[in-house]
């Protein structure tokens, strides 16, 4: 038992003489590279094999005046360190071997150069927070464990091509213009709480992110953040997220496949900010209505979706949203169907309806017809709202049958509807009444007849407005040209049938759903 405990506590002495060892071996071969070491560079040695960060700064509060990084010119050699002497400690097979397995920890200091790890396998984490690296990193085709860049102030940023096989964070710090061109990251991608500046700030098109990608907390950027064609795992979150400057600014996201949820929630605009979901795929949407773009700088053709994790569910808020596009594109079919469908499956069938129908109603105003298909597009939606809405015909069945039978009943009673047959019509002539064998008018059933088509009630076939019939000489004339009532019911007669002939076909096809472009 004695041997046993005298071992235990030996070991944290044997670890502390090996990292002391390490330590000085790694200064040496550093020095016998580099010459004389700064203060900073000999404290980055010797924290490095102990998996300790080594703090430069006389003080480790990220926030206390004397770690400010914009004025990190005036840090002298106690906070400098060689950016050539890291990627050497990171590259060098013989100093790799001395790191601590947790990483390379550096705080607070002021790296000069740039840092410049292209083409270098790294094994172990690189972390440089609340450092200045005013020449920025380059890390094009590097393979990297991960990549911690907190509360830093940093000069442009490669990592076009790169393989971090885990986080990568540029949380809380001033960041000049970042790429990640087609890099690959195996974690989270975190951005929250930064600066981004710079023309192009933070381009990372058609890159693989595994985890998400994060962008919360003041996230700040007066330009275009650029994930066109980018692949990630899981969410893309933009939260409490600033837009700033009078250029373009905002997220393009073209063609991107988001495998969980885009957020785009309480966004500080401007009028220059964009969201260009273009053939983007994501697995939900969840944004609110004062984030949304100006109009004409929302981009949604092509955008897929399975349903609205949070924020406005509607068809109305929602219609008013796909309004934000522009108007060379609100013609577009697709973002109404999509919409139409995911309010279908969350058992919205009405709102589905309605978006539906406006999908028609844009099609119509912004595409370029000829007039009798302007004209035929009307009045689809008129009588049956482009097929989504065929019961609508029935008001118009009910309005021309009420009208029909009040015009008609009217003709009879002024005796400018006649009978048809030769003997009949001379009864009538002189008495005002058909034979009592002849069939009886009725002015429903005559207007029913007229308006139904291939419907036959035997009305029609008897009786007629006839222009041609003369009153009783007995009675005065109401008109100099007694021709014209019977002419006028005459031509309406025919606007009856013509109306009937089109609006009851139209039903059956809308009640079919034979004219619906679901």
């Amino acid at each position: 038992m004695i041997l046993t405990a005298l071992i235990v506590d030996a070991r944290p002495a044997r670890a502390h003489h090996e990292q002391d060892v390490a330590a000085a071996t790694l200064e040496q071969l550093a020095r016998g590279e580099f010459g004389a070491l700064s203060a900073a560079e000999l404290q980055m040695l010797r924290a490095a094999p102990t998996g300790e960060a080594a703090w430069t700064s006389p003080s480790d509060d990220p926030d206390a005046p004397v770690n400010d990084r914009a004025q990190a010119a005036g840090w002298g050699p106690e906070r400098t360190i060689r950016a050539e002497l890291i990627a050497w400690l990171l590259a060098d097979a013989q100093a790799g071997k001395l790191l601590h397995p947790s990483g390379l920890k550096v705080r607070g200091a002021r790296i000069t150069g740039k840092l410049d790890l292209s083409y270098l396998t790294v094994g172990v984490p690189v972390m440089l927070a609340v450092c200045a690296i005013p020449d920025g990193i380059d890390l094009p085709y590097a393979h990297l464990q991960s990549l911690e860049l907190r509360r830093s102030w940093t000069g442009p940023i490669n990592g076009d091509q790169a393989i971090i096989a885990g986080d990568v964070s540029l949380n809380y710090g001033h960041y000049d213009e970042v790429s990640f061109y087609r890099a690959e990251i195996g974690g989270d991608l975190e951005a929250s709480g930064g600066d981004f500046v710079g023309v192009q700030p933070l381009a990372v098109i058609d890159a693989t992110i595994k985890g998400d990608a994060l962008f919360h907390e003041h996230f700040t950027t007066g330009g275009i953040v650029d994930f066109r064609l980018a692949r990630i795992g899981k969410s893309l979150s933009f939260h409490d997220a600033i837009f700033t400057g009078k250029q373009d600014n905002g997220l393009r996201a073209e063609r991107a496949t988001i495998g969980g949820t885009l957020y785009w929630v309480d966004i500080t605009t401007t009028p220059n900010t964009q969201l260009d979901l273009e053939d983007a795929r994501a697995g939900s949407l969840w944004d609110d209505e004062k984030s949304w773009p100006a109009a004409g700088n929302l981009a949604l053709d092509g955008f897929v979706y399975d349903d609205f994790s949070g924020g406005p569910a509607d068809s109305t808020s929602r219609l008013a949203w796909l309004r934000r596009q522009p108007l060379a594109i609100q013609g577009q079919p697709q973002p109404y169907h999509q919409l139409a469908q995911v309010m279908r499956a969350s058992g919205q069938l009405d709102g589905a309806v309605e978006v539906e129908v406006a999908r028609e109603d844009a099609i119509t105003r912004f595409e370029k017809f000829g007039l009798a298909h302007s004209l035929w597009r009307l009045a689809l939606d008129g009588i049956i709202g482009y097929g989504y809405r065929p019961l609508r015909a029935l008001w118009w069945i009910l309005g021309f049958v009420a009208l029909g039978t009040t015009l008609f009943r009217w003709g009879y009673r002024a005796r400018v509807i006649t009978p048809t047959e030769e003997r009949a019509y001379e009864s009538f002539i002189k008495t005002g009444e058909p034979p009592p064998h002849y069939p009886p008018f009725n002015s429903l059933v005559y207007s029913l007849e007229n308006f139904l088509p291939v419907v036959d009630l035997h009305q029609g076939e008897y009786w007629r407005p006839n222009p041609l019939h003369r009153r009783a000489r007995d009675r005065p004339a109401r008109w100099t040209d007694e021709t014209f009532p019977a002419r006028l019911l005459r031509w309406y007669l025919w606007v009856h049938i013509l109306a009937g002939w089109t609006i009851t076909p139209l039903l059956f096809a809308g009640l079919a759903g034979l004219l619906r472009n679901d």
